[in-house]
């Protein structure tokens, strides 16, 4: 008897310091969910953290030689408070979307890799196809993941949080199928020739936090757009709209933006790449949009067809770059965000609304 009540006296103290913590974490503050938009410059980088502090890199810029956007990821990944990416998902495999993977993989360990499958060619960018194999090889050391449409890439839920669910919509040219209503967008709904490049390709996804919900689909196009929202809307309703393709006009085509009904939009473009007046257009058509935000002001367009100043991250060419991104945090219950300009500190909190 008296060894039986040394162990439960020993279960008490060893049990006492971990019930502890788990009341602690029970009672910690909940978390937003962090969104930050890189400006890798015409290339594409957006880091998403959780509530549980879990992160996911969706692309890495350009290849260059001082390591440029390597070195902004890693700056924005201790702005928000990480020692590692946890998912890293290549959308497709042009240049300007996994070139900084070599030099990034050596500034911040990297775990888990996602991408639309092997290519067996790239015709388009014949260039750098051999060191794409050669780099994607060796920092993945062959361990990655080929996302098809339906998928769930898996994030943990905090304590507290509500729903989190990351689903992949579009990949290797297909797009999600649902069953429901047709889309009476799609009657009057034009497409364009195909196109045979890895833009088409492109891994695309949703991210759904309570009732927030952004949409990010890499550099499709759209021919795959229209099979996303067509005949039934795929996409659903989306509250913050990462312009597609850096905001060109083989992308983002009115039957998607009218279907996904965004509130806000931020565009990843450069200043001589994307942010084609076209697509600011068709963005300011939508009733539903209310902000649109560029990490750069496309500098061969008139001030009206860009952004207002204020949503404008940085202003000049390449050479006078600050590298300004855009930020938005989700409130912990998912019905707010607050879109924050790096450039200037000006914050806009919205509502969600759907």
């Amino acid at each position: 008897m008296k060894r039986i009540g040394v162990v439960v006296c020993l279960l008490c103290l060893v049990g006492t310091p971990l019930a502890a913590r788990q009341q602690k974490a029970a009672k910690a503050k909940p978390k937003p969910l962090q969104i930050y938009f890189v400006d890798v410059e015409g290339g594409a980088a957006t880091l998403i953290v959780t509530p549980a502090g879990e992160s996911l890199l969706v692309d890495c810029g350009w290849p260059r030689d001082d390591a440029r956007d390597a070195r902004r990821i890693q700056a924005t990944a201790k702005l928000a408070g990480i020692k590692q990416i946890d998912h890293m998902l290549i959308t497709h495999y042009h240049t300007d979307h996994w070139g900084g993977l070599g030099e990034l993989a050596k500034r911040i360990p990297i775990r888990k890799f996602y991408d639309h499958g092997r290519a067996a060619e790239l015709a388009e960018d014949k260039k750098w196809f051999p060191q794409l194999n050669q780099t994607y090889s060796q920092v993945t050391k062959n361990q990655r993941h080929a996302l098809r449409p339906g998928d769930e890439i898996h994030l943990e839920r905090a304590p507290g949080s509500p729903r989190l669910f990351l689903e992949v919509l579009t990949s290797s040219g297909e797009a999600v199928k649902r069953s429901g209503p047709d889309n009476p967008l799609c009657a009057k709904a034009q497409l364009q020739k195909d196109d045979p490049t890895d833009n088409a390709r492109s891994v695309g996804f949703a991210l759904t936090f309570g009732k927030f919900r952004f949409l990010d689909l890499g550099d499709v196009t759209w021919n795959v757009e229209h099979r996303l929202v067509c005949p039934v809307n795929g996409a659903g309703q989306i509250t913050l709209y990462q312009v597609g393709h850096h905001g060109m006009n083989i992308s983002n085509s009115p039957a998607l933006l009218a279907s996904i009904k965004p509130q806000a939009a931020v565009m990843n473009n450069g200043p001589k790449k994307g942010g084609h007046p076209d697509v600011v257009k068709w963005l300011r058509e939508v009733p539903s949009v209310e902000d649109i935000y560029q990490l750069h002001r496309n500098i061969a367009a008139k001030d009206e067809e860009n952004a207002p100043a204020g949503f404008l991250a940085n202003l000049g060419g390449e050479e006078e770059c600050q590298g300004n991104w855009v930020k938005a945090v989700v409130a912990p219950d998912g019905s707010s965000y607050t879109v924050t300009n790096g450039r200037t500190g000006q914050a806009k909190t919205y509502a969600v609304k759907q």
